[in-house]
């Protein structure tokens, strides 16, 4: 087999977050090449490359390949080829020669039933599901958190939580079967990174540029076996995933209905700088910020042992004044993080998440704190001293 450098570098790239640095299954650690393709695995997902290059089946231990390629000019042409259990690579300027294994086994993807498949717009999916990973739960305790939910039909959603934060996007998107699937966190990483790492493909009947640059990159995304969807990106990559056994939660009926009692707008980078103000201090005080709305300014204030901190910002606009609430700082920054224009906070009731929004991002919910204010604590009782005894 002949490769360029630069491609089998690329193809190195590609699979870097799906095989696995350390695996009880020391098998993981290569890449297989056989009938045209290029294939890795971590027993999870699978991500098969077209590679027409590949002659005979062969397996490469991935991360000494990776890491040689790194010091060969990109221009020079690599024959490798495999014999007694060797791996030999020969370039105009130097060899190598690694250890390998039996090409049989390497884990294979069986022929499976597609159950239903249709064609989505890349663009869209993904990031939605990217946008969604932060509020997964990060524990094994609830498996069904620990994942991005599509639900599919029309419209697709996504969601995402952890118990205490939740995120939820419509998409205007479609797919010919109502299904509910969860992917697992590590695999919408990978789907992700293959996305970024794979050409767009332009549209065949383009009359001008324009429809070429603007065109949305569409996928083909099928349910197959018992429990996978295969997502094909275009004809050079195909990304096969295991999914998360299990019902989902009902997550729009986690959604708070009606009208809020509570509703403002505030620009985000303000709301930044005030919560990272006062969060040196939140962090003693239960890593909580506490937050009141009156005269068109919101105060972000926290407290320690012994210590207590405010900043004033004004709000843009809010309705249901005077109002207050109590969130986790660590939560309320990680949704505020790159944010630069609007967002839009809604309180519902006491007890009930807090629904923020930002621009077409997806709708973020956070449960608050429950803190005891100042006018709710108890007053003290007048100490009454007894009558003395005549």
């Amino acid at each position: 087999m002949e490769i360029q450098v630069t491609k089998l570098r690329e193809l190195m790239e590609l699979f870097k977050p799906v095989v696995p640095k350390k695996s009880a299954i020391p098998i993981t650690a290569y890449i297989r090449l056989s009938e045209g393709k290029a294939i890795a695995t971590d027993l999870e997902t699978m991500v098969i490359a077209d590679l027409p290059e590949v002659e005979e089946p062969m397996l490469l231990p991935y991360a000494s390949l990776a890491d040689m390629l790194k010091y060969v000019p990109g221009n020079e042409s690599l024959k490798i080829e495999v014999q007694n259990k060797k791996v030999s690579l020969v370039w105009s300027g130097g060899t190598a020669n690694y250890p390998t294994e039996a090409v049989q086994d390497f884990p294979v993807l069986p022929e499976m039933p597609t159950t239903t498949e249709g064609t989505i717009d890349g663009d869209t999916l993904i990031a939605a599901m990217l946008a969604a990973l932060p509020y997964v739960a990060t524990d094994e305790t609830r498996p069904v958190l620990s994942g991005v939910t599509l639900v599919l039909g029309s419209p697709i959603e996504v969601a995402a939580g952890d118990g205490f934060r939740m995120s939820h996007q419509v998409l205007g998107l479609s797919f010919p079967l109502e299904a509910k699937i969860i992917l697992p966190a590590h695999a919408v990483r990978i789907l992700g990174h293959v996305f970024a790492k794979t050409p767009r493909t332009p549209p065949s009947s383009a009359d001008s540029l324009i429809p070429i640059i603007t065109a949305k990159r569409q996928l083909h995304m099928a349910l197959t076996g018992e429990n996978k969807v295969r997502v094909d990106f275009g004809r050079t990559a195909s990304v096969v995933i295991n999914l998360i056994q299990g019902t989902p939660p009902e997550w729009l009926k986690l959604v708070p209905k009606g009208e809020p009692m509570l509703q403002s707008q505030l620009f985000a980078p303000q709301l930044e700088a005030a919560v990272k103000r006062v969060g040196s201090i939140a962090k003693d005080g239960k890593g909580i910020v506490r937050m009141v709305f009156a005269d068109g300014n919101l105060t972000v204030s926290a407290t320690g042992e012994d210590q207590e901190i405010s900043a004033t910002i004004d709000t843009l606009n809010t309705q249901g004044e005077p109002g207050r609430t109590a969130l986790d700082h660590k939560y309320l920054l990680a949704f505020l993080s790159g944010k630069q224009g609007i967002v839009i906070l809604s309180k519902y009731e006491d007890s009930s998440p807090l629904v923020f929004q930002y621009q077409n991002s997806p709708r973020v919910l956070i449960m608050p704190m429950f803190v005891q204010w100042d006018d709710e604590k108890p007053t003290v009782a007048e100490k009454v001293e007894p009558e003395p005894e005549t």
